[in-house]
């Protein structure tokens, strides 16, 4: 019988902090130069088979399960050792013992996103999952110096949602990744593209503050910032106080897009047939935010039929 799985949408950011390391490797601080060094991790990925990294003292393995064109298929998995006891005819014998649960993720090569498969009895959190993977891939990027920041693909009106209803809002903060794939013509993205060239930046963090809760942003004002950290460019945050005087916080890592997606549990394990992979494709178009990729699958969509 086939389930409902539940997936939530990141996007990961390539990140140049060292240019004269890179430069030395052949690599420029582009688009396309980051996307390469992005796909590059998964071919490792698949010749290998499994990579590993330690995330708060426990092992955690990202392992290959199948390539479909420009969708990756892993499986997430958390070493879990714990307590065996062993009846034998005498007495009741204590051992160690070993398992391995998991969680699947699908990848898109060519837009640098993920579905994370959410999975509470082994993940809590479907954030720590894209913080492990995240912990992963910077352990093998580091021999380029380069660096990955994994974030949360949001709705837009996520954001706006505080400053419609009746909330006093008294701090906000955006945290930006230079620009990675957006190759965008706004004001968020020049902001950046300076911040890197005239200070060297890799991340910007930018924070507004009133302390009588009156911040009421202009939309034509920070409407590029909202639409990069949504995008999966970064993340925001922000402290208010709600209708009723209850201080509260919120972020955009509590607004990941969620979709769903029918498998059978020995496919999604296996090989997948072109009918589900399209549908994983289907799904991966809904979440996208960036107009450069929108056009494109919508002209490759078109050329197809």
């Amino acid at each position: 019988m086939e389930e409902t799985i539940e997936f939530y949408g990141f996007r990961g950011n390539i990140i140049f902090p060292n240019q004269v390391t890179l430069f030395s490797l052949g690599f420029e601080n582009n688009s396309k130069d980051k996307n390469q060094v992005f796909t590059n991790f998964f071919k490792e990925l698949k010749e290998n088979g499994r990579v590993d990294s330690e995330y708060q003292k426990r092992r955690y393995y990202l392992i290959f399960i199948n390539q479909y064109d420009t969708i990756i298929h892993c499986q997430l998995a958390r070493e879990r050792i714990y307590d065996k006891y062993e009846m034998t005819r005498e007495k009741i014998i204590g051992t160690k013992d070993q398992d391995y649960p998991f969680i699947n993720v699908f990848v898109e090569l060519k837009t640098q996103k993920f579905l994370i498969e959410s999975k509470t009895i082994i993940f809590e959190n479907y954030n720590t999952c894209s913080d492990v993977i995240q912990n992963i891939m910077n352990k093998y990027l580091k021999k380029i110096d380069a660096t990955i920041d994994i974030n949360p693909i949001i709705e837009e009106q996520e954001f706006w949602s505080f400053f419609i209803e009746d909330n006093e809002v008294k701090n906000l903060n955006f945290n930006l990744a230079v620009p990675n794939l957006f190759d965008a013509s706004d004001d968020a993205t020049s902001f950046l593209n300076d911040a890197r060239d005239n200070v060297g930046a890799s991340n910007v963090s930018l924070n507004f503050s009133n302390s009588e809760g009156r911040l009421k942003p202009n939309k034509e004002g920070i409407e590029s910032f909202v639409k990069y950290t949504s995008a999966g460019g970064g993340t925001w945050r922000l402290n208010y106080k709600d209708k009723n005087g209850e201080t509260k916080s919120a972020n955009s890592k509590q607004k990941s897009k969620k979709i769903s997606i029918k498998f059978f549990r020995e496919e999604i394990n296996n090989l997948l047939d072109e009918k589900k992979v399209e549908t994983i494709k289907y799904e991966m178009r809904k979440i996208e935010t960036i107009e450069k990729f929108k056009e494109e699958l919508d002209e490759k969509e078109d050329n197809n039929n």
